[in-house]
């Protein structure tokens, strides 16, 4: 019910009202809120100086109007009724932390506060104490603190996994829907205060995780293990096939942070990828045997048109006539093109495989120099090529390379000119050190390339616009050049220009010596292997080989040699037999042999006594690495390879019938 105020008491100014007023005046003005102070009647009696500031009215404006002077005219309608209730029943009252308040200002501006009421007694009658606080910063705050947690719920409600927060006492404070899909449909009530154990159990007695080795309890023995300490993800599969990883991180309160994520479409993935991995390599381990055995195949008919011509070519007791002393050589020559051609495409294919290896070792340029020029004259000369080699940055330089390799693509690069030349012309090597690296560059002045045919010129079989002119190659030589100086850890590069020339360029570690150069000067190679075995002793060779044609030609090789004996044998099977019965000197063993191979063969011949110490060399058409390493684990003496260069096996003769007799 509505209560009629009193009479309107008379307003006493402050100095009416004497000392003591006064002095609770500046105690007012002392506090850090506005301080209003209303009688019944709704009149404002007192109003301290945060009042002023607030709701910028002087105090002198205030004092003695209504109280509604300092509400939004949208809320003074139902104020009265407000504060009859209060004064009908006055008791301490805060006021704001649940309700929208407001106040206004002078110029008409709202503003949001927090309201105190305290009931202040007096003889004359009930007086109310409002205390006014300004609450916009902490509102602007509380909007910006809602923001930031309404971005970050949307944040962890956007993982495409399952996330939860677990606090210090390892109870649920927030997750998203994923985690609420996979777990909380198995807990009763509320997720949010679980603990950890209590969800875990929750999901392991639904069949949430599927157990395919050990048991229930011990897969939560490790979940709860690494929950404590997590060290690593651990996988779990569901049992609908679904796969999960689960990670799980300290957070700097002590609380843990844990993600579950489906990886069922990686796992599908990694599947796949190890099904097409197995198939690659068996593709690439039957195309290594399809190279082997191409080798093979190849070098086969290669040994009997290189090895005869070789024979015919030195055929002392009947001498060609001139005219097929150069068809012979024709021969030779198409016959070593085609193993060159051979060689290079295998080369090529193997290092596209990743089968081949290099040993790099500090190597003498000048020797790699030399051999390179060596090998070239003959060929330069008839193509009336000038080959020279500059000078050198000093005589004893030496690079970190493969020798071998380094040679070959050397030779890949001094033969390009010499085949593409004007006759007249030249070719230089030149030679310089750049930082840390040697740069050899063959230098021409031919043809050049066409700008048009440079971008393609290291790619195999590209020979620059001459793939139907005249002059023989497979344009695999400068591909092959820069797959090996790329295994060496070096590079090839160019610079051409039409009618101009060419400049080929190989660079490679340069290798700096302590002390001195680390490599002794060769000495020159022979170029004619002679046989020279003891006087007066004739040796036994046994050469086991079951194609007509080589055993043909090693009878014509040996009839060369005094004081050799050769016994044949077709299979392997009849070849030890007569091994252990005559006790050769020396045992040549073909590898692919119809039954029992050479490696078995040579295998039997090793464990025999009477067999063991003879000498066994290897003679194969395979030419692939991982043939060679086979045969190096075998135990043989030498490996030669088909087509048989005939000084080679002038050499190895010499080498192993000269040497003194083992005792077995």
């Amino acid at each position: 019910m509505h209560r009629e105020p009193g009479p309107p008491r008379p307003f006493l100014s402050l100095a009416e009202r004497g000392q003591a007023d006064q002095v609770y005046e500046k105690l007012l003005d002392a506090a850090p809120d506005a301080v209003v102070v209303v009688e019944d009647s709704g009149r404002i009696v007192l109003a301290n100086i945060q009042t002023e500031r607030l709701f910028d009215y002087h105090r002198d404006e205030v004092l003695g109007r209504e109280i509604e002077i300092l509400i939004p005219e949208r809320f003074r309608g139902a104020h009265g009724g407000h504060r009859d209730g209060f004064f009908a029943t006055p008791r301490v009252r805060p006021m704001g932390s649940s309700l929208e308040l407001f106040g206004r200002r002078r110029d008409g501006s709202e503003f949001p506060i927090e309201i105190s009421l305290s009931p202040l007694p007096t003889d004359e009658g009930m007086l109310v104490s409002a205390s006014i606080r300004d609450i916009t910063d902490r509102r602007r705050s509380e909007q910006e603190v809602r923001r930031v947690q309404g971005h970050l719920l949307s944040a962890v409600e956007s993982i495409q996994g399952a996330f939860v927060i677990f606090d210090a006492n390892d109870r649920l404070v927030l997750c998203n829907s994923e985690y609420r899909q996979l777990f909380g449909r198995h807990v009763a009530g509320q997720i949010v205060g679980k603990t950890f154990d209590e969800l875990l159990d929750g999901a392991l007695d639904a069949g949430l995780f599927q157990i395919a080795e050990g048991s229930a309890a011990s897969l939560r023995e490790r979940l709860v293990a690494n929950h404590r300490d997590p060290r690593s993800a651990i996988d779990v599969s569901g049992p609908d096939g679904r796969s999960f990883k689960i990670i799980e991180r300290r957070t700097g309160e002590a609380g843990t942070v844990m993600t579950i994520w489906d990886v069922t479409d990686d796992v599908a993935h990694e599947r796949e990828l190890r099904k097409a991995r197995a198939v690659a390599e068996a593709a690439n381990s039957a195309k290594s045997e399809f190279l082997s055995s191409m080798s093979h195949e190849l070098r086969t008919p290669l040994n009997a048109i290189l090895g005869f011509a070789q024979l015919l070519q030195r055929d002392k007791k009947t001498p060609l006539a001139d005219r097929h002393r150069e068809r012979i050589e024709h021969v030779l020559k198409g016959g070593e093109h085609l193993l060159r051609l051979v060689d290079e495409v295998l080369d090529l294919s193997r290092i596209e495989a990743g089968r081949v290896t290099v040993s790099p070792e500090p190597v003498r340029v000048a020797d790699v120099l030399r051999d390179v020029v060596t090998t070239l004259d003959a060929i330069a000369a008839r193509a009336e090529i000038t080959l020279t080699v500059g000078p050198l940055p000093r005589d004893d330089l030496e690079c970190i390379a493969d020798r071998t390799r380094f040679k070959q693509i050397l030779l890949n690069f001094g033969s390009n000119p010499i085949k593409y030349g004007r006759r007249g012309g030249r070719a230089d090597l030149l030679t310089a050190v750049t930082g840390v690296t040697v740069r050899i560059s063959v230098v021409d002045d031919g043809l050049g390339i066409p700008e048009e045919k440079q971008d393609r010129i290291f790619q195999p079989f590209h020979r620059a616009g001459q793939e139907a002119g005249p002059i023989e190659g497979t344009g695999i030589g400068l591909a092959l050049s820069k797959r090996l100086a790329e295994l060496m850890e070096g590079a090839v590069g160019f610079r051409s220009k039409p009618a101009e020339g060419s400049e080929f360029w190989i660079e490679v570690p340069l290798h700096r010596p302590v002390g001195g150069s680390s490599l002794p000067q060769r000495a020159a190679q022979p170029t004619e292997s002679v046989l020279s075995l003891p006087l007066g002793e004739r040796h036994l060779v046994v050469y086991i080989e079951d194609n007509p044609s080589n055993i043909a030609f090693m009878e014509d090789l040996m009839s060369d040699f005094e004081r050799v004996e050769l016994i044949t044998a077709p299979t392997a099977e009849l070849g030890i037999e007569i091994v252990r019965a005559r006790r050769p000197r020396l045992v040549i063993m073909d590898i692919n042999l119809p039954g029992m191979s050479g490696f078995e063969a040579t295998d039997r011949l090793r464990q025999w006594p009477e067999t063991r110490s003879i000498p066994i060399v290897a003679l194969s058409a395979a030419a692939m690495v991982r043939d060679q390493a086979r045969v190096a684990e075998a135990g043989f003496h030498r490996y030669l390879t088909k087509p048989i260069d005939v000084d080679e096996l002038a050499g190895v003769l010499e080498e192993l019938l000269a040497a003194p007799r083992q005792k077995s």
